[in-house]
């Protein structure tokens, strides 16, 4: 290709000079307009001059390949295999630059239609064209990607969202412009998510022993009304208590210990030989009875620790949460099932 550009340049640069131009449109205008009167010869020189690397303006990329367009076309109406095969190579110069590049059969002569279709025929390259954003509804709105493969060609279009998640768009046989459409849904009919996705064209040419790939980056958004967040697990501060505090048991055990330990320093404080056996004998019983006490009042507590108001008031705020959720849930589902979704050719890359 870069040979082919070179060659170009080398016949453009054999132009003689011409007479000065206030700039690449207009000379261009003035090519047209000599080709269309008819002389070629003229439109030739003006051509060249604008593909010559010593014209003093700017050409822009759309202006090098209208150049060449019509280098072609003009030297494709010459008699000699010498100008058809420099009609060729000026086409193909165009069709490097840009695949979409055509011929208005209307507009040309046969002559001219050959010499380009043979162009097309020694050059392979697969093209989409940029797009401009579109709105869509997932599943039934559509968006047009505009493909295409130079010569007859194996063509797959596939587009790979933020997860990597395939979905093939058209996998066939192609020559020329295709029309590939998208609905919005990925390969497993789910909505596509916001996020940058990729389109991969893929063609391998028929004709000759090469595979061409161009991608273009979309930036998909969705559009809905806000979604309402739902109510979140409720905390520590948020329930009653449902059991009583461990220091409940624990305090009734102290209770009846601490009734024991008095009984049995009564005994040892006021036991004399006055009061004799009987006195020592009631405090000891008086303290057995105040540890068993304890001890028992420890385990009853220990096993109905459970306030069942408590536990019936939580049970009833988390009813009313899960409702209060649901609710949510389905009126986000409302909300979703209207979303639109807004795509747009990315001006980066993968993100």
């Amino acid at each position: 290709m870069k040979r082919l550009a070179t060659l170009a340049l080398l016949l453009g640069a054999l132009a003689p000079p011409l007479p000065a131009q206030t700039n690449t449109a207009e000379m261009l205008q003035r090519a047209r307009r000599l080709y269309e009167n008819l002389e070629v010869e003229r439109a030739l020189v003006v051509l060249r001059q604008v593909i010559s690397p010593a014209l003093p303006y700017l050409v822009s990329p759309e202006q090098r390949i209208e150049a060449y367009k019509y280098l072609g076309a003009s030297l494709a109406l010459q008699p000699g295999a010498e100008k058809r095969d420099s009609a060729v190579l000026y086409f193909r110069a165009a069709l490097e630059r840009d695949p979409f590049v055509d011929l208005d059969p209307q507009s040309f002569s046969p002559a001219q239609l050959s010499a380009f279709v043979e162009a097309r025929d020694r050059t392979f390259a697969a093209a989409v064209r940029p797009v401009l954003a579109d709105t869509l509804v997932p599943g039934s709105g559509q968006i047009t990607f505009q493909t295409l493969t130079t010569h007859r060609a194996r063509l797959s279009v596939e587009l790979r969202s933020p997860t990597g998640l395939r979905r093939v768009l058209f996998d066939g046989d192609n020559d020329g412009l295709r029309e590939v459409r998208w609905d919005g849904l990925l390969g497993d009919g789910s909505m596509a998510p916001a996020g940058r996705y990729e389109l991969d064209v893929i063609g391998a040419s028929k004709l000759l022993q090469i595979t061409d790939t161009v991608t273009m980056y979309l930036d998909v958004t969705d559009l809905h009304p806000p979604l309402e967040d739902t109510l979140p697990t409720p905390g520590p501060g948020d329930l009653l208590p449902e059991q009583y505090p461990l220091s409940v048991a624990t305090g009734n055990l102290l209770k009846g210990l601490g009734v024991a330990a008095g009984a049995l320093l009564f005994q040892s404080v006021f036991t004399n030989s006055t009061l004799g056996a009987g006195s020592a004998l009631l405090s000891g019983a008086v303290a057995g009875v105040g540890t068993i006490t304890g001890v028992i009042s420890f385990s009853i507590s220990q096993r109905h620790r459970s306030i069942p108001a408590n536990i019936g008031e939580n049970a009833r705020r988390r009813e009313a949460r899960e409702t209060d959720n649901a609710g949510i849930r389905q009126r986000n589902a409302d909300r979703l099932r209207i979303t639109r979704l807004v795509i747009a050719q990315a001006t980066g890359g993968a993100r």
